[in-house]
């Protein structure tokens, strides 16, 4: 990008920042859930989510629908299993 002669240092950095593509974000939910007979889960809680309003944590919720664990994963405890997921989120 060439500047236009008297284009101010601000005006130039705004331009930049523009042009300039946003990051990936990343979007975190936590659900706990009971395990159940053949390891699904069930009676599945969000617990949080990052950013907020955003959907990630309903997201994170229909997602676990289809999860089946093993019965011997070492993240059970007492029936129950505490997943963090991380979703990269459009930008």
């Amino acid at each position: 990008m060439r500047p236009s002669p008297g284009l101010t240092a601000l005006a130039l950095s705004a331009m930049l920042i523009a042009a300039t593509p946003a990051p990936a974000q990343q979007g975190h939910a936590t659900v706990d859930c009971k395990v159940g007979e053949g390891g699904r889960l069930t009676g599945c809680v969000l617990v949080s989510e990052t950013p907020m309003g955003r959907g990630v944590g309903a997201f994170a919720l229909r997602l676990v629908k289809n999860y089946r664990v093993p019965p011997n994963d070492r993240r059970i405890r007492k029936g129950r299993i505490v997943i963090p997921m991380t979703f990269k989120m459009p930008g």
